[in-house]
């Protein structure tokens, strides 16, 4: 009898580490999905089968009932629209500002001034909180939409700055 070759042998041990990387990852999702199928689960269940002891897992009819709860007792369309003028203006403002900003670090290269740019977003973004907070209660801005608009550009404009830098 000949010993296995060498070849028979690397491929055993890599259909083995793909076999042990493909058990690794099932383990680690499982419990994400079974929590996204349990909570997709109770949205589509009455209150009374929600409540059941033991638990009903599957609903008997589904129902949409709660999802038009949802829509039809909150202000969640507002708040939708608050989230996209804020971002989409957000993103808008810090393209118009960022390629010209980027562009010209790139091409003068400003190599200190991207380093800036990189330890000013190395700063946590909770840090700039209070001292914004501060300055927009002073101007009684809060309750409005300008405080969030201003603070997503403080923090999005360097990372589009620093991010457009290598693109020029």
């Amino acid at each position: 009898m000949s010993a296995a070759s060498p070849g028979i042998l690397w491929r055993a041990k890599r259909a083995l580490s793909k076999l042990a990387f493909a058990f690794s990852v099932f383990v680690i999702v499982s419990p994400a999905i079974l929590v996204l199928l349990w909570m997709l689960s109770l949205s589509l269940k009455n209150e009374v089968d929600n409540m059941a002891y033991p638990p009903v897992f599957v609903p008997s009819p589904p129902t949409l009932a709660n999802f038009a709860a949802v829509f039809e007792n909150s202000n969640l369309m507002r708040y939708l629209v608050n989230s996209l003028l804020v971002t989409g203006g957000a993103t808008l403002v810090a393209i118009l500002v960022g390629v010209p900003a980027g562009y010209g670090i790139a091409k003068a290269s400003a190599h200190r001034t991207a380093i800036c740019i990189l330890i000013a977003r190395i700063t946590p973004a909770l840090s700039y909180l209070i001292p914004l907070y501060m300055v927009y209660h002073m101007l009684g801005l809060t309750g409005s939409l300008l405080p969030i608009f201003i603070t997503h550009l403080v923090i999005t404009i360097p990372i589009f700055v620093y991010v457009m830098i290598g693109f020029f």
